[in-house]
C-alpha cells in the first residue's frame, strides 16, 4: 500500500525538479602573440564577423586595451569552410590584410614589402557559430620607426553574421 503512494510521488518530484538544459555554449577561446610573447586578449570585445557577402574579419582587441583596436584581419572571397586563406593573394584581386593598432603604433601588413599572412580554418561550427583555427601575419609600422610586428595566435571563437 506504501508503495501504491511512494511511486506517484516520486514520479511527481522527479517531474518538479527537472528543468530544461541550458543551451550548448561553446568556450570562447582567442590568443595572441606578438613577436613570440604572449599578450592577453578581450574576450568580450574581440569579435569575428562573417558577412554576407562572404567576408570574414576577425578583430583580436588586447586585454590592456579593451576600447583599441588591436589586431583586425580581412578576408574576402571567404566560403565559410575549412582552408587556409593566404595574404599574398591581395595580387590576384582577393582583398586579405590585417592591420594593428595599439596607443600610438599603427602598422598594416601592405605596408610590409613582404607581407605573408595566413589564416588557416580547422573547423566550421554552423549551429553553434563557431570557427576554430589559427593566424600567423606580419604587420609593419607605416612612417618613421617601421618596426615589423609577427602575429600569431589560435581561435575557437562565436562568429557574428554581419
Amino acid at each position: 500500500m506504501i508503495a501504491r503512494f511512494l511511486l506517484p510521488g516520486l514520479l511527481l518530484l522527479a517531474l518538479l525538479s527537472f528543468s530544461p538544459a541550458a543551451p550548448f555554449t561553446p568556450p570562447a577561446t582567442l590568443t595572441l602573440r606578438i613577436n613570440g610573447l604572449p599578450i592577453a586578449t578581450d574576450t568580450l570585445g574581440s569579435r569575428l564577423f562573417v558577412g554576407a557577402d562572404r567576408t570574414l574579419r576577425l578583430n583580436v582587441v588586447r586585454a590592456n586595451d579593451p576600447d583599441g583596436e588591436g589586431l583586425t584581419i580581412l578576408i574576402d572571397r571567404f566560403p565559410l569552410a575549412p582552408g587556409t586563406y593566404a595574404f599574398q593573394e591581395i595580387l590576384s584581386g582577393h582583398n586579405r590584410d590585417a592591420s594593428y593598432r595599439y596607443g600610438e603604433v599603427a602598422a598594416y601588413s601592405k605596408s610590409c614589402p613582404d607581407n605573408p599572412g595566413v589564416v588557416k580554418i580547422t573547423a566550421v561550427d554552423t549551429i553553434h557559430h563557431v570557427l576554430t583555427g589559427s593566424y600567423h601575419c606580419q604587420v609593419c609600422e607605416s612612417g618613421r620607426g617601421a618596426r615589423r610586428f609577427t602575429m600569431t595566435g589560435a581561435f575557437s571563437f562565436p562568429y557574428e553574421e554581419e
